[in-house]
């Protein structure tokens, strides 16, 4: 493999770590093994430290590749565990409120999850959009 003239790598980003974590580790051991002072490596996504999956890692002249990966479909698998919330939102945070779900049927999570398809529009964690739709599991 020629990591200079530019290489595109898969990784599965460990619990815990960052994507930087991830990107860095490999950097210091690709230059130590090619005896390089430095060399170019980037990712193609970042994922959240208690997050796993595959991360596309790109080195010398294949960095300028990235944004065509970044563009490409994606699939997102979650675990949820309805009626908790953090400040986070995610794992991060302690579990700051409890709410009911006995009313959350298969239904209602189904008719739900269909707004997770199709073409992501990120939303800011506080906006009116993004908590409506927590509301609605959480009513």
């Amino acid at each position: 493999m020629d990591f200079i003239a530019g290489e595109i790598l898969y990784f599965n980003k460990p619990l815990t770590w960052t994507s930087f974590d991830l990107v860095n580790k490999f950097r210091y051991k690709l230059s130590r093994k090619l005896k390089v002072k430095k060399i170019k490596v980037g990712h193609a996504g970042t994922l959240d430290p208690l997050a796993t999956g595959v991360m596309i890692v790109c080195t010398g002249r294949a960095t300028k590749r990235i944004d065509e990966f970044q563009y490409q479909t994606k699939e997102y698998i979650a675990t949820l565990k309805l009626g908790e919330t953090t400040p986070s939102f995610d794992l991060e945070k302690e579990i700051d409120a409890v709410y009911p779900t006995e009313h959350i049927t298969r239904e209602l999570v189904e008719e739900v999850l269909k707004t997770f398809v199709g073409t992501i529009q990120q939303i800011p964690r506080c906006s009116p959009l993004a908590r409506s739709k927590v509301n609605v599991l959480m009513s």
